[in-house]
This record gives structure tokens, sequence and C-alpha cells, in this order.
């Protein structure tokens, strides 16, 4: 009992000290403007969420994930301002863990929404694994995905790799999950079209992000970190790029996402 006391206190004690700094770091960034500050910042808030979903138990603090989703959204909507960039959000699919990749494209692995007018695919390889932020070529900017620690903590749960699975058996499994044991939704489901799938999910954590005044610009084209995950799931398994083709906020916390495949 104390072990697994000691445990719990460590997940949640690594969650507040990585979202707090977190926050702090992203309140200064705004405040002076400071993008590698905001990089950072968003950065630990996220590792900052991951922690509080990792922790023994089954319920995390609603508010805390949604305040933190809210600084990393808002800092995002401050780089499409500054960039001037109305672009669609591309959600890139990252490399399965056991297929040989020299180091310089290591980079590759992780889960990275490319943010341009357009998308060619041949023209963002060489930035996007050297780690860059800006894709000079594209006309474009890389960031992490909002859902990668909720797709990677999914992962962490079912002992598996994601790109191993089928589409049909991710329409099962990513829902349930995202309902039972991450308790990020009430209800969801998951349904494959011809070109893409939809997701509906009753009662989302992250129902502030949806809000008629203060909605960030940005969750129109990233989706919350739900939806996020979902495109990053998507994107994963099907080896495409994904986008977020429609997206509606149904009284409140109900969602419904459209995501297509870009071929």
């Amino acid at each position: 009992m104390d072990s697994t006391r000691k445990k719990r206190s460590s997940a949640i004690g690594f969650a507040a000290v990585f979202l707090g700094i977190g926050a702090v770091l992203l309140v200064f960034s705004l405040l002076f403007e400071l993008q590698v500050l905001a990089f950072i910042g968003l950065g630990l808030t996220f590792w900052g969420a991951v922690f509080a979903l990792t922790r023994d138990g089954k319920y995390v603090d609603s508010s805390l994930l949604d305040g933190t989703a809210l600084f990393n959204y808002t800092t995002i909507d401050r780089m499409l301002t500054d960039l001037k960039n109305k672009g669609q959000a591309y959600y890139i699919p990252a490399y399965p863990k056991d297929v040989f990749l020299p180091d310089y494209l290591k980079k590759l692995r992780d889960p990275v929404v490319f943010i341009s007018e357009t998308f060619k695919d041949k023209l963002i390889v060489d930035d996007l694994a050297s780690g860059k932020f800006m894709s000079a070529q594209a006309n474009g900017f890389f960031i992490s995905s909002p859902g990668a620690a909720i797709m990677s903590q999914v992962e962490k749960q079912l002992h598996l790799d994601l790109s191993k699975i089928s589409l049909g058996e991710l329409a099962e499994i990513f829902p349930k999950y995202l309902t039972e044991t991450l308790n990020l939704t009430r209800n969801a489901q998951m349904t494959l079209t011809p070109d893409g799938a939809n997701f509906k999910a009753t009662g989302i954590l992250y129902d502030s992000l949806y809000a008629a005044e203060g909605k960030p610009k940005s969750v129109n084209i990233l989706g919350c970190p739900v939806v996020s995950a979902v495109a990053s799931a998507l994107a994963k398994v099907s080896g495409k790029t994904v986008v977020i083709k429609n997206q509606l906020a149904m009284h409140g916390n109900n969602v419904s996402a459209d995501f297509s495949f870009v071929e």
C-alpha cells in the first residue's frame, strides 16, 4: 500500500512540476514573444499531461488538463498570426519503431503536424528529419501533434505499436481506450469511410477549447487533443497523411470530426 502511494505521489509530483514550469514558460513566451520558450513550454506541458495520465488510478483532474491545453493552443494561435499562416494541418505518419532508420532520419518517428497552405511531402522530408521548425521549401512549419501524448499512452496501455494493426482494429479499440481507460470522453465511436474516418465523442474533456467565447483558432485545424490523437493514430496506422476535413462542436463538449487521407 505504501509503495503504491509513493508511486502515485511521484507521478502526480512529476506532472505538477512539468505542468507548472511549462505554464510559466508559456506565459513568459506570450509576454515577451519568445518562440524558443514557447516550444519548451509546449513540450513540458505535454509531458506533464502524460505523467498525469499515467498515474495510478483511473481519473485525472479535468480542469488541469483542459487549462493546460488552452495555454498550448493560445501559443499556437500566436505562431499562426506571427507567421501569417492560414494553411491546413497535415498529420504526418510516424515511422514504425521496428523499421531501421539512420540516425539523421530518427525524427521521422515522431508524431508531427505540418501547417501549410499546400502539401508536397517530398519537399518536407529533409526538413522534418532534421527537426526544423520552418520548411522554406514547402512554405510551412512543423509542430508536435497536440494528441501525441494521448496516442502514446494508448499504445502503452495496449502494449503495441499502432502501425502494426489495421484501420478496422483501430476503429474498434481506440475509442474504447479514450473512454474506459483514459476517461477523456463519456462515449466515443469511430466509423471508417471510403477516404478516411468519422469520429464522434460525447462529454469530451477539453470543452473549454470549443467554447463560443475565446475559442483558439488553431482548434479548427488541429482539433482538441482527443481529436488530434485520433488524427495521429489514423496517420500512423494507415501510413498516410491525414487532415481534419470537418469538425463540429455540438452542444458544448460533444464533438464530431471527419478525417481524410491525403494520397
